[in-house]
């Protein structure tokens, strides 16, 4: 065998360790990122700790999650009198609280949460329920071009100055006095908060967990979001 031939056979040799060597690295790697990857979404699913709160902003259906406001605090996203000051609990309280049935938080009610979102679409949504943690929320009729008052029990109706437990109604962002939307519709750019009552069916919410949000719009797949109780952002 010519020096030429044995030559090539072992630049042949050598470029097969070569390949074997690249592809068992590249595996390694592709591994490794999706173990981390895989880590870090479940602990954020678990302990509700992300870095924003559009992480699973559903942006193929054009709904943004802005912020939102879950502290047991007053003047929850800057609306004066929704307030989450019930001082003997340290939670959300839900179905602690569902005795006082419709009362404020003040005077012993379930509490809120302030969701404020985005039509981003070009087509006007239809927010048909709201789902945290599994259990549904639906609109309140009662609060349909009824100004806000959270400031004090509303515990006759039909018409709801704030919404019922287990309930939620649509407030328009910038105007005063602030009159809930006497529909569920929300046109598109329009950027309106979300008032949630929780009710008896939710169970109480302790401080720092992720709250599971899902909205149905109306559209096949439910826009998905994850929010941390007792947290603003």
């Amino acid at each position: 065998m010519s020096k030429k031939i044995k030559s090539n056979s072992r630049l042949r040799k050598r470029r097969g360790v070569t390949d074997v060597i690249s592809t068992m690295l590249l595996m390694a790697v592709t591994v490794t990122g999706a173990s981390t990857l895989t880590f870090f979404m479940n602990d954020a699913f678990v302990s509700g700790n992300l870095s924003s709160v559009n992480t699973l902003e559903s942006s193929s259906l054009n709904v943004l999650l802005l912020a939102y406001d879950t502290r047991d605090s007053s003047s929850l996203l800057t609306l004066t009198d929704v307030d989450n000051e019930n001082t003997v609990n340290s939670f959300l309280c839900a179905s602690t609280c569902s005795s006082s049935t419709n009362r404020i938080p003040d005077n012993g009610g379930t509490e809120f949460i302030v969701l404020q979102l985005q039509n981003n679409g070009i087509d006007p949504i239809y927010l048909e329920n709201v789902i945290l943690n599994g259990v549904n929320h639906e609109w309140d009729p009662g609060t349909s071009g009824i100004q806000l008052d959270a400031s004090a029990d509303d515990l006759v109706g039909p018409d709801r100055s704030y919404p019922s437990d287990g309930m939620y109604s649509i407030l328009p962002v910038g105007s005063s006095p602030i009159i809930q939307n006497e529909n569920i519709q929300i046109s598109n750019g329009q950027i309106v908060n979300v008032l949630v009552k929780l009710g008896s069916d939710d169970s109480d919410i302790q401080i720092n967990k992720g709250i599971h949000v899902l909205l149905n719009t109306g559209s096949v797949q439910s826009v998905e979001f994850l929010i941390e109780s007792g947290n603003a952002q």
